[in-house]
């Protein structure tokens, strides 16, 4: 696996037209801020109006998961029309899958920014939240967490995307027994930041979440060039 100059170059190229068709096609970001919205509104309303860290925190992670798979799940959709031709022909693969995840880690960002200001708006600040509550971990976590997931949910989609028939169905089905272990790092971080938890004890979880983030993208950049080929 050879990063090259050349390689970066296309991974920037395929990161700019995703978001260039994501912008022109405003309708699919929208389903996904408004599912994200619709979904945080839906728990604010089936709550009561003390609701504990612990319930909090799962509400969190059940709407970001969910979010994640209706932005991440169709990332390869194109790929599976006369479009893989050509890019087969055009595009290094390695720059293929780094594009990608340059995308899908700034769609992350804007979508942990989305689900958690609608969090703290409808559901406001937990009960029962310790005095001393790290609102910086919360973030971090919060961010670590989706990206470890959105790096997951890539790699599955691009190895679902090689199927042509009930490619949905198998993402699904790959990728949520590989996205536990992000799933239970992210949820006792979450409440351990909304918690007296001392620091020591919590910082090991975000070195795991990067870790996972880390060696999910390493172990993409070098299967992927063998099954876009296949």
């Amino acid at each position: 696996m050879a990063l090259s100059l050349r390689t970066l170059r296309n991974a920037w190229t395929v990161a700019r037209l995703e978001w260039q068709l994501e912008w022109r096609q405003g309708h699919q970001l929208a389903a996904v801020g408004l599912f994200a919205v619709a979904s945080v509104y839906v728990a604010f309303q089936a709550s009561d109006q003390r609701t504990d860290p612990a319930s909090w925190t799962a509400m969190l992670w059940l709407v970001y998961l969910f979010s994640g798979f209706t932005a991440i799940g169709r990332l390869f959709d194109r790929e599976r029309s006369d479009v893989r031709r050509y890019l087969q022909w055009t595009a290094d693969p390695l720059g293929l899958i780094l594009g990608k995840l340059f995308h899908s880690i700034l769609t992350t960002t804007a979508l942990t920014a989305l689900v958690l200001g609608a969090f703290i708006l409808f559901l406001g600040w937990p009960q029962g939240a310790g005095e001393l509550t790290k609102p910086a971990l919360l973030v971090l976590g919060a961010w670590l967490g989706g990206l470890s997931i959105t790096v997951t949910l890539v790699f599955v989609s691009a190895v679902a995307s090689q199927v042509r028939a009930g490619s949905g169905a198998l993402g699904a089905v790959l990728g949520l027994p590989l996205l536990l272990p992000q799933l239970i790092l992210s949820t006792r971080l979450t409440r351990g930041a909304l918690s007296d938890t001392p620091w020591a004890i919590l910082a090991e979880y975000p070195l795991f979440l990067a870790a996972i983030s880390a060696g999910t993208a390493t172990l993409a950049c070098i299967l992927f060039p063998y099954i876009w080929r296949a």
